[in-house]
């Protein structure tokens, strides 16, 4: 009795403070926990259930149990709510739930909340959970504190491997894995798209299916049936649903008939596929932007001299106008339609216009014009589509005075080996030796960054190379490959604008002009020297005039003051005749020098 007593006390001394008319609030949204008044009561606790797995029919689970306790008379408990922290922050939100007195909350609610804490990944995920009960009497309650307990959770959510593969096609029915989807750097339950463009048959059928590492490596056993295939067995479906063979009793292969290239699209939380037969134009254009909204085609994008289809990335650079700019782009038979009103076959952003990278479709499969849109505060522009992976990349250029080259001639940029834009308009020129290494092949080596003696301002290496083997596009990327030329001198031009260069081979430099014996028909040959980076010649000289010139032509030509050497410059003088030693540094625009020593 004495204890009943003191706990009926212990409710009314409770009420006085915390007494209110109403239910408990709406707790279905984030909150931070307020202090309140509670009570304890001995012998009334929460207690932790098992894991409870979210993947259910059940539209409830339970998160707790209640120990049973006698109320005072006129008090029955009313409901009950728990608190969620979740476990692994460090300044974790608290979410306010209600649930039933037996501890059963929203299957649907909890998915929502640790989706939004944790991701989507099938793992279990703890939080803390403080359950508060209220008792009611005479439309008064109190609150009674049962305790923190863990709550563990584990979302519903398919199966997603890390890597998908493409097995057959135009390659093998094998379980090599060199067709392999490209995926994002996200996790897989937050990102469960995987893309790949593979080669086609254009003139028949092309047959394949799709794996994960499993069922790859199965292969090798013998076993197929870990392969995925298409629901309901429609070979050629250009969209449905995936499904693994063992549960499909068949190899429910895809098939494309008579495509150059294509895409293949899986959504692995949905497990549903999309497979495209890819079609690259020859040419595409920007409208809008710095140019008119018109037909005009006069903003084209460039392109390597490879096939499209090889080489399926085109870019565009254009001048900043300062303010806001909108523009789209099509192809030829796109462009042409604007002449005749026609809007809805330009390209548009799939996501966001403001977005500068992404992907892109056409407007008439999306629900707008989707037009792309910067702010104009960069000097310049370069926009780069890949029309096999339909994706785009939009990347303000505000250039820097100078890039470096960095290869085997130089330690890998630890001695400086400059290129100089003039104009800010990206272009960067510069002369250099292209020396080879045991590894590569006979080929010089070389890449070009855009901090001396550092990477991490710029990493450029070849995308593509042409066919002349001197000229190609760049990637700013530090997986890209070397730049790989004969061994030898040469003018380099890099373009980081478009992402291109080009190489002229320089086969010697020569001194002419009236102050050597063939004056200004004739060069005196200088000899390249590796270990000081210099043309160097031992020379007689009268007390006249010369210059320096590449490939005994004036295409190429430095002269001006012997501290600053550039093209076209004007003569140097020798001031007295007699042999000389001289060294020229051909490095760059300003930067350029010959020292002149008499001997």
């Amino acid at each position: 009795m004495k204890k009943h007593i003191l706990f009926g006390g212990m409710l009314l001394m409770a009420a006085a403070f915390t007494a209110c008319t109403e239910d408990f609030k709406d707790w279905a949204s984030p909150q931070s926990n307020s202090p309140e008044n509670a009570i304890t009561i001995p012998g009334f606790a929460a207690s932790a259930v098992a894991t409870q797995n979210l993947a259910t029919d059940a539209d409830e689970v339970s998160l707790f149990t209640l120990s049973s306790v006698s109320l005072p008379d006129g008090y029955t408990l009313g409901n009950a709510r728990i608190e969620l922290t979740p476990q692994g922050f460090d300044d974790p939100n608290t979410t306010i739930l209600k649930t039933s007195l037996t501890g059963m909350a929203s299957v649907e609610t909890l998915q929502e909340l640790v989706v939004e804490t944790y991701g989507k990944r099938p793992t279990e995920r703890t939080f803390d959970g403080h359950v508060k009960v209220n008792a009611v009497k005479d439309g008064q309650a109190v609150y009674i504190d049962a305790g923190v307990i863990p709550v563990k959770l584990i979302p519903e959510a398919p199966y997603i491997a890390q890597n998908y593969y493409v097995v057959g096609g135009t390659k093998d029915w094998n379980d090599s894995k060199d067709q392999k989807f490209s995926h994002s750097d996200a996790d897989v339950y937050d990102d469960p798209v995987f893309t790949i463009v593979i080669d086609g048959n254009p003139d028949g059928d092309t047959w394949f299916a799709i794996g994960d590492d499993e069922g790859v490596e199965a292969i090798g056993a013998g076993v197929w049936n870990k392969l995925l295939g298409i629901v309901g067995g429609d070979n050629k479906a250009a969209e449905g649903s995936l499904d693994y063979r063992y549960n499909l009793g068949g190899d429910n292969s895809f098939c494309v008939s008579n495509a150059k290239k294509i895409k293949i699209t899986i959504d692995m939380m949905e497990y549903t596929f999309k497979v495209e037969v890819v079609n690259i134009a020859d040419s595409y254009y920007l409208i809008g932007g710095p140019g008119n909204w018109d037909s005009s085609k006069n903003q084209k994008f460039s392109h390597s001299d490879k096939d499209v289809f090889e080489d399926p990335v085109f870019t565009y650079v254009f001048e900043s106008t300062g303010g806001d700019m909108w523009f789209a782009f099509g192809d030829e038979e796109a462009i042409d339609a604007v002449g005749d009103n026609v809007w809805n076959k330009l390209f548009g952003t799939t996501g966001a216009s403001e977005d500068l990278s992404g992907s892109f479709d056409r407007r008439y499969n999306l629900d707008g014009d989707h037009s792309f849109h910067v702010d104009g505060q960069a000097k310049m522009y370069r926009m780069s589509i890949n029309m096999a992976e339909m994706t785009y990349e939009i990347t303000p250029l505000n250039f820097a005075e100078y890039i470096w080259e960095a290869g085997v001639n130089n330690d890998w940029g630890a001695i400086e080996q400059p290129l100089y834009c003039a104009n800010q308009d990206g272009i960067y020129t510069g002369f250099f030796y292209a020396q080879d290494a045991d590894w590569s092949d006979g080929k010089g080596a070389f890449k070009f960054t855009g901090a001396f003696n550092n990477w991490d301002n710029g990493n450029y290496g070849t995308g593509t190379i042409n066919d002349d083997g001197l000229s190609g596009t760049l990637i700013n990327d530090g997986g890209s490959g070397n730049v790989l030329v004969t061994p030898g001198f040469y003018r380099a031009e890099v373009n980081l604008a478009d992402m291109t260069y080009s190489l002229t081979p320089i086969s010697g430099i020569g001194i002419i002009g009236p102050a050597q014996a063939g004056g200004w028909g004739e060069d005196t040959d200088m000899t390249y020297n590796p270990q000081t980076r210099a043309w160097e010649a031992t020379i007689e000289l009268a007390a006249d005039e010369f210059k320096f010139r590449a490939n005994d032509d004036w295409a190429i030509n430095w002269g001006g003051a012997a501290d600053n050497l550039e093209q076209d410059g004007g003569n140097l003088k020798i001031d007295e005749a007699g042999t000389y030693f001289i060294q020229f540094f051909p490095l760059c625009k300003t930067k350029s020098y010959c020292t002149i020593t008499k001997q």
